[in-house]
């Protein structure tokens, strides 16, 4: 058994590390859970970091600590998963939160500045497993 603090948003408006990751979310647009998680590993070589950890094997990047703020980030509201497509975009809840906090100027340009040079390489990504399901889910149903 794994126990979880309790967090409100209340509390999301301390963790700046969460409020970069819903900034970053409302920036990329709609991305799958792999590819935000992707993008944030890009993000960091770019010199963007906040502070989580990865793992790479072979292509694939995992990290627990995004995981569970993606998690948290859906518990409260602020981001929601499209049934259909599977992605991950930014909610009202969340762009009100946004709206309200204040977000470094500094942060805000390195991440302009990094995904104008990874969201084309992060967006094909995403495409690519996003047919990688869809077929899957074809070979399932035969």
């Amino acid at each position: 058994m794994v126990s979880k603090q309790v967090i409100s948003t209340n509390i999301i408006n301390e963790d700046k590390r969460k409020l970069q990751l819903l900034y970053i979310i409302r920036q990329i647009g709609k991305l799958t859970e792999k590819s935000i998680i992707m993008l944030l590993y890009e993000l960091k070589q770019k010199g963007v970091d906040l502070g989580y950890q990865f793992n790479v094997i072979g292509n694939n990047v995992f990290s627990l600590m995004a995981k569970e703020d993606l998690t948290s980030l859906l518990y409260l509201g602020l981001i929601e998963n499209d049934p259909v497509s599977k992605k991950i975009g930014i909610s009202n809840n969340g762009i009100e939160i946004l709206d309200k906090t204040q977000i470094e100027e500094d942060f805000k340009n390195k991440v302009a500045q990094a995904l104008n040079e990874i969201k084309t390489k992060i967006l094909a990504y995403d495409e690519e497993y996003n047919l990688k399901i869809k077929n899957e889910m074809k070979l399932r149903r035969r």
